[in-house]
């Protein structure tokens, strides 16, 4: 968001002038006076203010435009066209996460339950779609949906685990499936070969939580006082 609303920006990204500036005031005022006719702010016609321009009883819960949309889109810089535009529809964004420092954020989506991370890029020749799925979280979805006080969400860059924080003092952290040595259920006879674990961090104050950052080794948690380091091991 611009701290100042009132100039104009040349370009959206400092140094990169791929955009095209357009003028919008004095431009927009002539289209504007050019399709004046066609416009009118009056809502029924000559002789008819008295009939509705339409009957609401008529109208469905289907006919109402949703109050929050969101898609996916590529924007190409050079030509300064939009290239691929996807509706996410119920596809709930969860979060961004940089795995590659020379590229685009990864965005987390939500699946049905799954959060799959899709790595944004450029399509080569053989490819249509610019970005590829990279990794699933099993049931994250579902899992971030409960928590009610959810502040942040991310994961580490090699997707060994992600990880949510409350807007205080609890941080949840759920690891990826390993092999393990086969565990057999006595009652089914179901043999599991790979298990995830879940583990719950309280820190020492209630302090809120302002800055939330997950790596391999280590995940950061800034409060107002402190700056928390857990440790992340392979177990």
């Amino acid at each position: 968001m611009k701290a100042e609303s009132g100039p104009f920006w040349p370009e959206v990204v400092s140094g990169d002038k791929r955009g095209e500036y357009v003028v919008d005031s004095d431009e927009a005022k002539k289209i504007h006076e050019r399709l004046s006719h066609l416009t009118s702010e009056q809502l029924s016609l000559p002789g008819e203010s008295d009939k509705p321009a339409y009957n609401t009883q008529e109208l469905e819960e289907c006919d109402a435009f949703p109050e929050d949309t969101s898609a996916l889109t590529r924007i190409d810089g050079n030509l300064h066209q939009i290239t691929n535009k996807v509706s996410l529809g119920s596809h709930q964004w969860l979060f961004n996460v940089q795995i590659e420092p020379e590229k685009a954020p990864g965005i987390c989506i939500r699946h049905d339950v799954d959060g799959l991370i899709w790595q944004p890029g450029k399509p080569t020749e053989d490819e249509e779609s610019p970005w590829k799925h990279v990794s699933t979280f099993n049931a994250l979805g579902y899992v971030q949906a409960s928590k009610r006080e959810r502040k942040f969400a991310t994961c580490a860059a090699d997707f060994s685990y992600s990880t949510l924080c409350d807007c205080s003092k609890h941080i949840y952290i759920y690891r990826q499936c390993k092999p393990k040595t086969p565990l057999r259920n006595r009652k089914t006879g179901q043999v599991v070969r790979q298990v995830a674990k879940q583990q719950v961090v309280s820190l020492d104050s209630i302090d809120e939580i302002l800055g939330f950052q997950a790596c391999k080794e280590r995940l950061y948690i800034l409060t107002a006082k402190r700056l928390y380091i857990v440790r992340m091991t392979s177990e």
